[in-house]
């Protein structure tokens, strides 16, 4: 289960101190992240201002360069609510499944008038929509639908994961971290990592300075810059335990040797019997590289690299340079042997790394490496909102709770109706993975100044939320293949879509759901009828999401099953008696608004607000329709770096506004 609040903020600072030290932190916790007297309680609803984030450019911390063109990117995020609707069984102790859930849970389910039946779904394509199926590992081979070309399939699975997102946000459900093992979770929960001793983000610049960069004296007695961190050697021994051995360092000048200059612009270690140099790659100011000295002695000093530490490394997901755990990069078995003179190591390779209380906290490549912020993406969810991560909410008691019970929902494959058509095969656009490491973007941020933004380091700064994609203008979703300025990607594969106008059926089977839970399911696949006129509000299934992938057309219509009326009577006039009905969703629909309503109190208000972010993403019109927002498809591009320049918007790092304010800057 999910750790309680006060559990997280004991481990937040544990991490901390052993880090940084306690009278670091106690001056942290004093500041309480406060810069130049700016307030950062930012979940106070007293001193926060409804993310529109001041819309006047302003003042840009003295930096005239900044771009007045706003952040643009595929993506966008639904906010977080403090506050979850509880299951209707669930006694809000927020002590997790205890023995007294467990039993209100089978009473509710058990009780007399719920629900089974069945909704059918129709899924038409109102872009290209791909599903990768099971293929060969041959990067020539083009990846096939799902099904293959002449069956194209839905898998339930991938209908049930659109399906629960947009469920959760309708039913103000919990935010996880995925759990391992339970299958619970909404996001990956991990520390990132960062290198920024040169940012024009106070903040940021301070925060890596304080844990990195110290000064030495250069040869003319010049105060210069220097690292923090002890130069060294990590070995793994035959027992598979790390360590650290110190070592001594030198700045080597690439100038002085004309060999060396060739290996200044690519990650690479010289190994020697007396010392190793380390390159750490392309920087255009570079002029000198590191030479770290060869220990005499093995033996002696050991450092223990514990294994939070190591996880903390693998979890790096940019690095961008030599991954040190990688037996690639270092000496092993008898070469590790020879070059340490231990028989108990069978891995070494050089490195930085720092040191605190015994043990080794974190570790790179080169003198300045990037580290880890002290604070996993999990400390960023609202304080009120981990809370009631420990109890049941609406989704859990519908679509399962891990071990606990399974789900009451049984989500069958969706197959074409009518002609099939397929999309030739081709190399797609690159597809961009998603970068949490951008604070400006996955952070709320209430300033307008960049020199002010949050990062993921300052504490009560929270998630933006739910991310997902907008809908994309026709003509752009079209041409999704690779263009010939587009690099080739390594291992990206030809893919062959489902064309634009092919439908599918699928059906929904449900089991025991009580009045609110079928009215909360039902408003989710008809989201259409509450959105407002002047919109046509349409989902998204699949990859490619972020070229324009994926917009899809859902129609519904629910049946009722009473198994009492089934079995009592065997014909119904000419016909067997299938028990059957088809209800109005009104009804149910109201009994969900009803209790939800109840159940948000003095929240309802920003309920609503959390809801027309969702309609606005899911706007179909907002790229296609007769007012079509002007400069939508530049608006939805993502911000790249094209002939070696990077846009001004990725340097200076614009953030991302909240979707109707996001909406207003690209229809001008």
């Amino acid at each position: 289960m999910a750790k309680t609040m006060a559990d997280r903020m004991k481990a937040s600072r544990a991490r901390m101190e052993k880090v940084n030290g306690q009278d670091f932190v106690n001056q942290q916790t004093k500041n309480n992240g406060r810069q130049q007297g700016y307030p950062r309680n930012y979940n106070n609803q007293n001193n926060r201002r409804d993310n529109s984030y001041v819309n006047n450019r302003g003042n840009r911390g003295g930096n005239n360069k900044y771009p007045d063109k706003p952040a643009s990117a595929a993506y966008n995020f639904i906010r977080l609510l403090n506050t979850v609707i509880p299951a209707e069984f669930y006694n809000g102790n927020l002590e997790g499944v205890t023995t007294d859930v467990l039993n209100a849970y089978c009473k509710h389910v058990k009780q007399e008038g719920s629900h089974t039946g069945y909704i059918d779904l129709t899924l038409t394509t109102e872009t290209p929509l791909f599903i990768g199926g099971p293929s060969k590992q041959d990067e020539t081979t083009p990846l096939e639908f799902y099904g293959g070309p002449n069956n194209p399939t839905i898998p339930g699975a991938s209908l049930k994961g659109m399906v629960k997102q947009i469920f959760k946000i309708v039913t103000a459900s919990s935010f996880r971290p995925y759990q391992r093992g339970s299958g619970l979770g909404d996001f990956e929960d991990r520390h990132l990592y960062f290198r920024d001793f040169a940012s024009s983000i106070n903040s940021l610049k301070d925060y890596y300075a304080i844990r990195m960069v110290g000064s030495e004296k250069n040869g003319r007695g010049e105060e210069k810059a220097a690292t923090k961190a002890t130069p060294g050697f990590i070995i793994q021994t035959v027992n598979n335990n790390y360590f650290a051995i110190p070592s001594v360092s030198k700045k080597m000048s690439y100038t002085d040797d004309y060999e060396m200059q060739k290996k200044k612009d690519r990650p690479s270690i010289d190994w020697t019997d007396k010392y190793v140099n380390i390159h750490t790659g392309k920087m255009n100011s570079k002029m000198s590289y590191m030479r770290i000295t060869r220990p005499g002695n093995f033996e002696g000093q050991r450092i223990p690299i514990l294994q939070d530490c190591l996880d903390s490394y693998a979890d790096d997901k940019n690095r961008g340079t030599l991954n040190l755990l990688d037996k690639k990069v270092g000496k092993t078995g008898e070469a590790a042997k020879s070059y340490t003179r231990c028989n108990d190591v069978k891995f070494v390779v050089p490195c930085f790394f720092t040191e605190k209380d015994g043990v080794v906290v974190h570790f790179g490549h080169g003198r300045f490496y990037r580290i880890a912020y002290d604070l996993t993406i999990s400390d960023h969810l609202p304080s009120t909102l981990k809370q009631h991560n420990n109890g049941v909410d609406l989704c859990d008691s519908v679509f399962g709770y891990g071990d606990n019970w399974a789900g009451r929902l049984c989500f069958s494959d969706g197959h074409v109706v009518g002609p099939v058509r397929m999309c030739q095969s081709e190399y797609p656009h690159p597809l961009m993975g998603p970068n949490p490491t951008s604070f400006q973007l996955y952070l709320e941020q209430d300033v307008d100044d960049h020199v002010r933004y949050n990062h993921w380091g300052h504490e009560d700064t929270s998630l933006r939320g739910y991310k997902m994609y907008w809908h994309q203008p026709l003509a752009k979703a079209k041409a999704w293949t690779r263009t010939q300025e587009e690099k080739a990607i390594k291992g990206t594969r030809k893919i062959r879509p489902v064309d634009i106008g092919v439908t599918f059926t699928s059906r929904i089977h449900f089991n025991c759901l009580s009045d609110v839970e079928l009215g909360a399911l039902l408003m989710t696949l008809n989201l259409d009828s509450y959105s407002g006129d002047d919109r046509r509000t349409y989902y998204k299934l699949g990859m490619g999401k972020s070229i324009g992938f994926g917009s899809i057309k859902l129609e519904s219509t629910v049946t009722l099953l009473d198994g009492q009326e089934r079995y009592a009577n065997l014909f119904a006039g000419n016909t067997w008696n299938t028990g059957s009905s088809t209800p109005t969703n009104g009804d149910f629909i109201q009994a969900f608004t009803q209790y939800r309503d109840n159940a948000l109190g003095s929240h309802l208000s920003s309920y609503k607000e959390m809801l027309n972010d969702l309609h606005r993403m899911m706007d179909w019109n907002i790229a296609n329709g007769p007012n079509a927002a002007k400069n939508w498809t530049e608006g939805i591009s993502m911000m790249t770096i094209k002939n070696n320049k990077m846009d001004d918007r990725i340097k200076y790092r614009s953030k991302l506004d909240m979707p109707k304010f996001f909406i207003e800057k690209w229809s001008k």
